[in-house]
């Protein structure tokens, strides 16, 4: 144990010595994450605000007064759309524009429906809200003309409406903030895959690039108390990393003047503590899957292109997750990276997480750790890594 921890300190003084790498992975886990957070957090602020400050051009608006009328009690802003609207829609000058068929008047005292079409680019994304609050409201204005025409017709309005449809929605404020729950635990987990590769990378491809491995393997200590120690030095700085990037979630949230979205959203003390105990299997497991990845590698970029492939394949995995819209099983806490993703979801939503499903996590990367240290130590126990094979 004592050449283990020899080998890890020399490593943390190693990892000490690179002030600009260190500096670098630190600043980028504390300022990313948070930033990202302020412009999801600032970009929902505007779409709510365009939402309710609906600004609407209208062409043709002398066809249909009376909806026009409804728009401005609804508070709408009506102006009159220039002649070249589309041209207008289509460079992102306006999000939506209101024309109302010539016919419109003519229709309606035929008792016909009148028509009117919205013209926008569903593809900006800025413009959604504008485009969603438009339809909502010509929705409402068509449910509550067609009520007026059936009582002037003496029927009672239920009868067009035979479903009486009432929503209940069980989901709380903070979990309805979907876009926010993914981006804080994707960052929370992406931190404990991608903190510990500089010095994961430098102290195996690193040190045999500048021939430093050599000295190492020639000491008592054996290649298995070696790679352990270097190991155990990865890990601690992953954990770093790790607690400056929750770190800096949480005194964004708890402190910075984010805009209201609606979404009462906590991540105080007893969620970064959960969030530490989630991401402990995350922050051991790397490090020496990282090692094993760059011992394969003879140079440093072969071991960076290695890594690289790794690293997208890994990230990759939360994203799958999200899109698949699918229900996780109970078993995917033994999975590493989908468990862990998905319990750091469940503690974002405020749901209890059993001591099992901690338990659970750790199986497969306590495995995974045994063989990729062993993995390693058996490659240095080779005499062709002396000659650069």
């Amino acid at each position: 144990m004592n050449r283990v921890l020899a080998v890890a300190a020399k490593e943390a003084v190693d990892t000490l010595r690179e002030r600009r790498t260190l500096l670098v992975t630190l600043a980028t886990a504390a300022l990313a994450g948070p930033i990202f957070l302020m412009l999801i957090f600032n970009l929902m602020a505007q779409q709510a605000r365009a939402a309710r400050d609906l600004a609407l051009p209208v062409h043709g608006a002398e066809h249909a007064p009376a909806l026009v009328a409804f728009l401005e009690r609804e508070q709408v802003r009506i102006a009159a759309a220039p002649d070249d609207y589309e041209a207008r829609v289509r460079a992102g000058e306006l999000d939506v524009v209101l024309v109302v068929d010539p016919a419109f008047p003519g229709d309606v005292e035929a008792g016909r429906a009148g028509v009117v079409r919205l013209v926008f680019d569903r593809s900006r994304d800025r413009s959604r809200a504008s485009i969603d609050q438009a339809e909502t409201l010509l929705r409402a204005y068509g449910a509550q003309w067609g009520r007026m025409r059936l009582l002037l017709r003496g029927v009672a309005p239920e009868v067009g409406a035979p479903l009486d449809v009432r929503t209940v929605n069980l989901a709380t404020p903070q979990q309805s903030g979907a876009l926010v729950l993914f981006l804080v635990a994707y960052y929370g987990l992406f931190a404990a895959i991608m903190g510990g590769m500089a010095v994961a990378l430098d102290a195996t491809a690193g040190e045999r690039e500048r021939q430093s491995l050599e000295p190492l393997l020639t000491t008592p200590a054996t290649p298995l108390e070696l790679v352990a120690g270097k190991w155990l030095a990865t890990a601690a700085f992953n954990a770093a990393v790790v607690l400056v990037t929750l770190a800096g979630f949480w005194a964004t949230l708890s402190f910075a003047p984010l805009p209201p979205v609606g979404i009462p959203f906590l991540f105080g003390a007893g969620e970064l503590g959960r969030f530490v105990a989630i991401l402990l299997p995350m922050i051991a497991l790397m490090p020496a899957v990282l090692l094993w990845v760059g011992a394969r590698g003879r140079t440093f970029k072969e071991a960076q292109a290695n890594v690289s492939v790794f690293m997208f394949v890994v990230a990759l995995i939360p994203a799958v997750q999200l899109f698949a819209q699918r229900r996780e099983p109970d078993w995917i806490a033994l999975v590493p990276v989908s468990g862990q993703y998905a319990l750091l979801n469940r503690a974002l939503r405020g749901e209890g997480i059993a001591p099992a499903d901690y338990a659970l996590s750790w199986l497969l990367p306590l495995l995974l750790i045994a063989l990729a240290l062993a993995g390693v130590a058996r490659r240095w126990s080779r005499e062709s890594v002396l000659a650069g094979k």
